[in-house]
C-alpha cells in the first residue's frame, strides 16, 4: 500500500521536478492539456489559475538552467504547441580545467562566499569541481572577506543585466533629486567597494550609471516596453569601454602626489604611505614648531588625501604650494564645524528608529529545485558521491542536506500516471546514490546569471596583486573558459521568457554582465608576508601606525587571518602586548619581520569582529543622502531613512577621536546629534581645525 505524503511547503519543488521529468520523458514534448492532466498539483485548477501556475513553473525551470523550448504554434496540431526540454544543451559541459584554473575557481568561491551573490558562485564552482580537493594547497587559505549585507536588489539586477532587460526604479541622484528611471540594463560593476548599475537611460536617451545604494525602490523588470523609446533602447555595445567606465566610477584621478605638513607624531596615515621631503620656499613656513613636510599619493576623490587630512582634525595641513587641496580642506572642515555649531535640532530626536532589516533566509522554489537537480546530477553515477563532498560542493549544512535528500525521495515522474518511477535515493558507507534518473547523467548547465557572476569573481582573483603572475593568468584563463559557456547559457527561447522585453536578438556574450574589481590599495609584499606567517604559525613583530591613537607602536602578534572589507584589508591577530585579540589595518602596517618563534593554534572566535561592538559611546548620527551608504560600515543597531534620503542611525563610536574623524571626513554631510557632550566636543575640535585650515589659505 502506498502511503500518501502530507501536503507541505516542499510540494512546489516536487511539482516542478515532476514537470521537468515529464518533458524529458517524451522527446516530442507534451501539450498544455496533457501536462495539466498528468502533473499532480495542476488538477482542479481553473483555466486562469492553471495557466498562471504553469507559467511560473516554466520560469522556475529556466531559472535553474533548464532549456525549455516550444514546438509548433497554436495550430501545430489539435492539442496546440508542445513543450519539451532541449536535451542537447541541458547538461553542463566538461571544461577540462587545469589544476591552476581549478585553484582560481576555488579562490573565487572563497572570496565571494559571503557576498550577496553567494548562491550563484557556490553553485557554479560546486558543479564544476570538488573544492575540497584543493584544500591546503593555496597561499590564500588565510584570506577571508566580509561582504556588505545581502541586497535582494543586487540579485534581481544581476539577472536583469544578464538578460539586458528593461527595469524601472526610483532613484535619488547626488544632488538629492528623486526621479523614476527606466533603464535598459547593461552591466553591474563593483568599484571601490560600491555596486553600480550601468545602462541606457530611456528618458534621457543616454548611457547612465546608478549607485545601488541610492535606489529608493526595488527594481521592476518590465515584461513589455512601455514606449517606443524603451523598445528602441540599445543593448550594450560590443565595444563598450569598461576601462573608461571604471575610471569614472572610481572618481577622477588627481595629482600623482601632494605635499602635506604633519604635526609632531601625528598624521600616521600619511607617514605609513608617504615619505618625508625637504621644504621648498614655495611651500611657505611650517604651521608650527616641529611640523614636518611629507609627500603622499593623492588618491581618489571620495577617499583621498583631503579626506585623510580632514580626519586628522588640524594636525595635517597643506602648504601654500598646494592651493587646491588646501582650499578643499578648509571648506570641508568649515562645513563640518558649522553643522555642529549650537545644539542639535530637537526634531531629529523624535524620529523613530528601528532595527536594521535583515534579509530573511528563505529557500525559494527555484533554490530548492536547483539544489535537488544538482544532487541528482552529482550522485547519479555507479559509485555515487561521498556525502561530505556533496555537502561541500553544494555549500550547505548537514541538516539542510538531510532535508534535501528526504524531499528528493518524493520526486521523479508524475506519480499518478507513472507510479514507482520516483527517484531511488540510497546511502551506504557515507556515500549517496540516486537511481532511476538516467535523464540527468550530470549537473544541469550554468544559468546565465551564474556564468556572468562566476566571470566577475574570477576578475577579482585576476586583479589580486598579492598573487603571482602565473596565478593571475590562470584566473584569466578560467575566466575565458567560463565566458565561452555564456553562449550555451543564453539559449533560452521559451515563449514567456523575460528576454521578450530585451529588444531584438538573444543575450550577447561579448563580455560579462557583472564586473567586480579588486580595488584594494596595499603593499603586496606585506600581505604575502602576513599570509605566509598565518600558514606557518610564525610570530610577527609589527611596526604599526595607529588609526585612532595617531601613534606608532611596535608589538609582537600571532597572525590568524587577513580579512577584506570593501577596499581595506585587516589583520586579525592575538596581540601579546594587549594579551587579547586585536584587529590591525594592513595599510597601517609599516614593517613586518619574524621573531623566529612559532605559536600554537588558538581557538578562533565564532564570529570575527572588525569593528568594536558594545564598546565606546552610543551615538545618534545623521547622514546626508549622498554618503548614507557609509553608515553600513559602523554596524548600526537602529536606523531610519527619511523622505529626503537622509539616514539616522544609532551606532557605537569608539571614542571622541572617532566621532571627530567621522564628522570631519565627510565635510558637513555627517552630523553627530547626541549625546550632547560628545557633540559639544566634536564641535570644539572641528572649530579649531577649521580655523587652522582657513589660516593656511589666507
Amino acid at each position: 500500500m502506498t502511503v500518501a505524503r502530507p501536503r507541505s511547503a516542499d510540494e512546489p519543488a516536487e511539482r516542478i521536478i515532476s514537470l521537468l521529468w515529464l518533458l524529458l520523458h517524451e522527446p516530442r514534448g507534451y501539450a498544455r492539456e496533457q501536462i495539466r492532466r498528468l502533473v499532480v498539483g495542476y488538477e482542479g485548477l481553473g483555466d486562469g489559475a492553471f495557466e498562471k501556475l504553469f507559467q511560473r513553473d516554466r520560469r522556475a525551470l529556466r531559472a535553474v538552467g533548464v532549456p525549455l523550448t516550444v514546438v509548433g504554434g497554436e495550430d501545430a496540431d489539435d492539442d496546440g504547441p508542445r513543450y519539451r526540454v532541449d536535451r542537447d544543451s541541458l547538461l553542463l559541459k566538461d571544461l577540462d580545467l587545469t589544476l591552476d584554473e581549478r585553484r582560481a575557481l576555488v579562490r573565487a568561491r572563497r572570496l565571494w562566499g559571503d557576498s550577496p551573490l553567494r548562491d550563484e558562485v557556490v553553485r557554479a564552482v560546486g558543479v564544476l569541481l570538488h573544492p575540497g580537493e584543493l584544500s591546503g594547497q593555496d597561499e590564500l587559505e588565510g584570506y577571508h572577506t566580509v561582504m556588505p549585507r545581502a541586497d535582494p536588489r543586487l540579485e534581481a539586477l544581476t539577472e536583469a543585466a544578464a538578460e539586458q532587460a528593461l527595469v524601472r526604479f526610483a532613484y535619488r541622484d547626488a544632488a538629492g533629486a528623486l526621479t523614476e528611471r527606466t533603464v535598459r540594463t547593461w552591466l553591474l560593476t563593483l568599484v571601490r567597494g560600491r555596486w553600480y548599475l550601468t545602462g541606457w537611460d530611456v528618458d534621457r536617451g543616454a548611457e547612465r550609471s546608478f549607485r545601488l545604494s541610492r535606489l529608493e525602490s526595488d527594481p521592476v523588470v518590465l515584461e513589455q516596453a512601455p514606449t517606443a523609446a524603451a523598445r528602441s533602447a540599445p543593448r550594450r555595445p560590443a565595444d563598450h569601454d569598461h576601462a573608461a567606465l571604471r575610471a569614472r566610477l572610481a572618481g577622477r584621478a588627481e595629482a600623482e602626489t601632494v605635499r602635506v605638513w604633519l604635526a609632531p607624531g601625528r598624521g600616521q596615515g600619511f607617514r605609513v604611505a608617504g615619505r618625508p621631503v625637504d621644504p621648498r620656499p614655495a611651500d611657505g613656513p611650517a604651521p608650527g614648531e616641529g611640523w614636518e613636510l611629507w609627500e603622499s599619493a593623492m588618491g581618489r576623490t571620495e577617499d583621498g588625501v583631503v579626506a585623510e587630512a580632514a580626519t586628522a582634525a588640524g594636525h595635517a595641513l597643506f602648504p601654500v604650494s598646494e592651493p587646491d587641496p588646501a582650499r578643499r580642506l578648509a571648506e570641508a572642515l568649515t562645513a563640518a564645524a558649522d553643522l555642529h555649531a549650537g545644539s542639535a535640532d530637537p526634531a531629529w530626536a523624535g524620529v523613530r528608529l528601528t532595527a536594521p532589516v535583515r534579509r530573511r533566509v528563505r529557500t525559494s522554489s527555484e533554490d530548492l529545485v536547483g539544489r535537488l537537480l544538482d544532487i541528482v546530477g552529482l550522485a547519479n553515477r555507479a559509485e555515487g558521491i561521498d556525502r561530505a563532498e556533496l555537502r561541500e560542493r553544494l555549500g550547505v549544512a548537514e541538516a539542510d542536506l538531510g532535508r534535501d535528500l528526504e524531499v528528493l525521495r518524493y520526486c521523479g515522474m508524475p506519480e499518478r500516471e507513472f507510479p514507482g518511477f520516483q527517484f531511488d535515493v540510497d546511502e551506504a558507507d557515507g556515500r549517496v546514490y540516486v537511481h532511476q534518473a538516467a535523464e540527468l547523467a550530470g549537473p544541469v548547465r550554468l544559468t546565465l546569471p551564474e556564468a556572468h557572476t562566476l566571470v566577475a569573481t574570477l576578475q577579482t582573483v585576476a586583479e589580486m596583486t598579492v598573487l603571482t603572475d602565473a596565478d593571475r593568468d590562470a584566473a584569466r584563463s578560467a575566466q575565458r573558459r567560463i565566458r565561452a559557456c555564456l553562449v550555451d547559457a543564453g539559449q533560452d527561447v521559451a515563449d514567456d521568457a523575460p528576454a521578450a522585453s530585451t529588444g531584438e536578438g538573444g543575450p550577447t556574450a561579448d563580455g560579462g554582465a557583472v564586473v567586480a574589481h579588486w580595488d584594494v590599495a596595499v603593499d603586496p609584499e606585506t600581505v604575502r608576508a602576513l599570509l605566509a606567517a598565518i600558514a606557518e604559525r610564525a610570530v610577527l613583530r609589527l611596526r604599526y601606525h595607529g588609526v585612532r591613537t595617531d601613534q606608532v607602536t611596535e608589538r609582537d602578534v600571532e597572525p590568524l587571518a587577513v580579512v577584506q572589507e570593501r577596499t581595506r584589508l585587516y589583520l586579525q591577530a592575538w596581540c601579546r602586548r594587549a594579551e587579547g585579540l586585536r584587529v590591525f589595518r594592513v595599510d597601517r602596517v609599516g614593517a613586518v619581520r619574524r621573531t623566529g618563534e612559532t605559536f600554537r593554534t588558538r581557538a578562533r572566535p565564532g564570529r570575527w569582529r572588525l569593528h568594536p561592538e558594545g564598546e565606546g559611546v552610543s551615538a545618534l548620527v545623521r547622514w546626508d543622502h549622498a554618503v548614507r551608504d557609509a553608515a553600513e560600515a559602523y554596524r548600526p543597531t537602529a536606523a531610519a531613512t527619511l523622505d529626503d534620503g537622509t539616514a539616522l542611525t544609532r551606532l557605537t563610536l569608539l571614542d571622541e577621536e572617532a566621532a571627530v574623524a567621522l564628522a570631519a571626513r565627510h565635510g558637513g554631510r555627517v552630523e553627530v546629534l547626541e549625546p550632547a557632550d560628545l557633540r559639544d566636543a566634536v564641535a570644539a575640535r572641528l572649530g579649531r581645525a577649521a580655523r587652522l585650515a582657513r589660516g593656511a589659505v589666507a
